[in-house]
């Protein structure tokens, strides 16, 4: 019996060193794609909410207590008012080098669609939102289409093709991709896909193998690496209290200004 040949692999990372050099061997016959949170862009340590453990918790607790449509508003407020950061600034020589060279790239996230709140639509919100820390997928994908997934709706929204970014609305990164690809009748020979959750990862190897093509996944660990943001605990429960209750997310500056910052 002939061993089945296996076309994939995964890599931890925990720069972009490594995908630089592998970027050495790709042409115009590869894919590359890139999740986004935690990968290319990331809330500041003042906004971020499930970087530490506490706000986690609070967050946790908030969306016990209230209903979807609720918590859908208050994920609007958090996000719209919220900054963000590119997580490694070197990921921008590599953009440039990839439109440079023609390379088809595009962006696949987890993200919810749809309407959240004040954010009347969270694909354009994120495209936008990319768009303004100098990622442009729109040029660089080779899928020139948007795309609303209506038959793979699920809680958090309709799957979404977008100006290059795929947002899967909580559905299995891979079953989006395949869907896409098959839509597109768009064939890479090679993928190669950055992610900072395995899971994705596992889902994308099991599709590239599905489909006969080359895959290359790289786990990014950076962000999980990363010090854990300094917080006030009194402080933070009553910025959630404030959410929940007036539907504010005031930053620190703005805490302080009302006099609400706690001393421990």
């Amino acid at each position: 019996m002939t061993a089945k040949v296996s076309l994939a692999d995964i890599i931890t990372i925990s720069n972009f060193d490594p995908l630089k050099k592998m970027l050495k061997s790709t042409d115009e016959n590869t894919l590359v794609i890139f999740d986004v949170d935690h990968v290319l862009i990331m809330p500041t340590d003042e906004y971020t909410l499930n970087r530490h453990p506490y706000r986690k918790e609070l967050w946790q607790e908030i969306e016990r207590r209230i209903s979807k449509e609720e918590w859908k508003k208050l994920y609007g407020i958090t996000a719209s008012k919220a900054q963000w950061r590119i997580v490694e600034p070197s990921i921008l020589h590599i953009f440039t080098e990839l439109k440079e060279r023609h390379i088809p790239t595009m962006a696949l996230s987890s993200i919810y669609t749809g309407k959240f709140g004040n954010i009347e639509s969270i694909e354009n919100w994120r495209v936008k939102q990319l768009h303004d820390l100098g990622f442009d997928f729109s040029i660089l994908t080779p899928i020139k289409i948007d795309l609303y997934i209506k038959e793979l709706e699920e809680n958090d929204g309709i799957p979404t093709l977008k100006s290059g970014v795929m947002l899967t609305a909580q559905v299995d990164k891979g079953k989006i991709l395949e869907h896409v690809l098959r839509h597109a009748n768009y064939h890479p020979k090679r993928i190669i896909f950055v992610d900072d959750q395995l899971k994705n990862l596992e889902s994308l190897e099991k599709l590239s193998d599905k489909l006969k093509i080359k895959f290359d996944g790289l786990h990014y660990t950076a962000v999980s690496e990363m010090s854990l943001p300094v917080i006030n605990k009194q402080t933070e429960k009553l910025r959630f209290q404030i959410l929940e209750q007036s539907h504010q997310w005031l930053s620190h500056k703005e805490m302080a200004e009302r006099n609400l910052i706690a001393t421990e």
